[in-house]
């Protein structure tokens, strides 16, 4: 039986993303200490995990939770080497570049980074086979019987809409830093989802995960700040001085907010998503 055409694009979108992973995840393992490439290992884990749970009822089920299982681990001790960089360059940024925090963050860093090191040296020997297309694919989200323009034309606009409402949400006055983390994480879905297809747009792609790309890095300025502040407990001087820069930042965010996602801007969002060019796969 001839595979049907989405199922045969999902297989393929996967493997680029581990082939991708792969080669970060080298370079990771040969410079462990350079935070630059602990970041890069960690944005493509994301772009896997997205393809798996974009295409998953499409490939194969044991796969993925075997390599989701590997991938969740080396994302956990990616983290916690990533949390001690960023807070040793917000604590630079705010003036503060001794004492005990700074000693204490340097050490935690020095030994989660051993670890993870331990762990890229293993992975990097490992194979990390991408799934193949599922003998029998489920029928949830995609629709095999539709064009892959079908589907897209059906899946992307609603994207659009849940995006902008938890937006509206965790903008709103009373939202707290959970629901900005939570919406961050859900612009880097949406924006990753965008990256699968990004052949079936034209230039209104490039612009729509410019916008994302920028609100991204607004949001994540912020949970770095309130990351560090937890880890740095009751060192208040440090706590203040870093609670200074959080508060700037979250004003940045709500003009960037303001000006891009605005409700009527979700109409621009959901014209151009309904409408994938033909024969792009």
């Amino acid at each position: 039986m001839k595979p049907n055409p989405i199922s045969k694009y999902a297989a393929k979108e996967t493997k680029l993303r581990l082939q991708r992973f792969s080669k970060h995840l080298r370079h990771a393992a040969k410079h462990p200490e350079d935070p630059g490439a602990i970041h890069d290992l960690r944005v493509s884990i994301r772009r896997v995990v997205q393809a798996f749970k974009t295409f998953g009822e499409l490939l194969d089920p044991a796969a993925i939770k075997k390599l989701r299982r590997r991938l969740h681990k080396v994302m956990d001790l990616c983290g916690a080497v990533r949390n001690c960089d960023v807070a040793l360059v917000l604590l630079e940024q705010v003036g503060v570049t001794t004492g005990a925090s700074v000693s204490r963050l340097k050490k935690t860093r020095s030994e989660a980074a051993e670890k993870l090191h331990r762990r890229l040296k293993k992975e990097r020997h490992d194979r990390h086979a991408a799934p193949d297309r599922r003998s029998h694919p489920k029928e949830r989200e995609w629709k095999l019987d539709q064009s892959f323009e079908a589907n897209l034309s059906r899946a992307m606009p609603v994207l659009a809409e849940e995006f902008f409402a938890a937006g509206t949400a965790a903008l709103s006055a009373h939202a707290n830093y959970q629901k900005l983390h939570q919406f961050r994480l859900q612009a880097k879905r949406f924006r990753y989802t965008m990256e699968l297809f990004e052949r079936f747009y034209g230039s209104e792609m490039a612009g729509g995960a410019g916008i994302l790309k920028e609100l991204q890095d607004r949001l994540g300025a912020i949970n770095d700040c309130a990351t560090t502040i937890v880890i740095l407990g009751h060192d208040r001087g440090a706590v203040a001085a870093v609670g200074k820069l959080l508060r700037e930042r979250k004003a940045v965010l709500k003009s960037y907010a303001r000006s891009e996602f605005a409700p009527q801007k979700l109409d621009w969002w959901k014209h151009w998503l309904a409408q994938p060019a033909r024969n792009a796969a």
